[in-house]
């Protein structure tokens, strides 16, 4: 039941990181839950090509992705800070197996930190590898999350 996993490391993800968005698609891209905390724009914006694109790749390579929602191609950002508004900040975390979580934060309300970055993606790897990884308890987690 990959659902009930990606669910609960979105949750997870969420407290950690306070993301206006956060996404769970399974191993097809398909969403399968979702966590808003934009209060100026509470819909579920359409997933583009882009997006779609880094999930499945994350999915396929099993690697952490960041990105950005207006530079595929840093060789092509402007020189001035014309469309820092609207850049958002994408990170993708695979979870083998089962999926990707999706962060989506605009750079005007900050980023996430490397070390966490780095921390969700090491729980993201051991959840999957948990001998019964649905069964998880929250302090399992919490302890992969730590490193211990």
């Amino acid at each position: 039941m990959a659902e009930g996993l990606l669910t609960r490391l979105l949750r997870f993800a969420l407290s950690e990181t306070r993301v206006d968005r956060m996404y769970a698609f399974d191993t097809h891209g398909t969403l399968v839950d979702h966590a808003i905390l934009d209060k100026e724009n509470s819909s579920t914006p359409e997933i583009s090509e882009y997006m779609s694109g880094l999930i499945q790749r994350a999915n396929q390579t099993g690697q952490l992705i960041l990105s950005n929602n207006t530079f595929i191609d840093p060789a092509q950002a402007p020189n001035t800070n014309t469309s820092i508004q609207n850049l958002r900040i994408y990170v993708v975390l695979p979870v083998q197996g089962y999926g990707v979580l999706f962060l989506d934060q605009p750079i005007g309300s900050g980023i996430v930190p490397r070390p966490t970055i780095d921390k969700l993606f090491a729980l993201c790897q051991r959840a999957a590898h948990a001998a019964t990884p649905e069964a998880l308890t929250d302090a399992e987690m919490r302890e992969f999350y730590a490193g211990t």
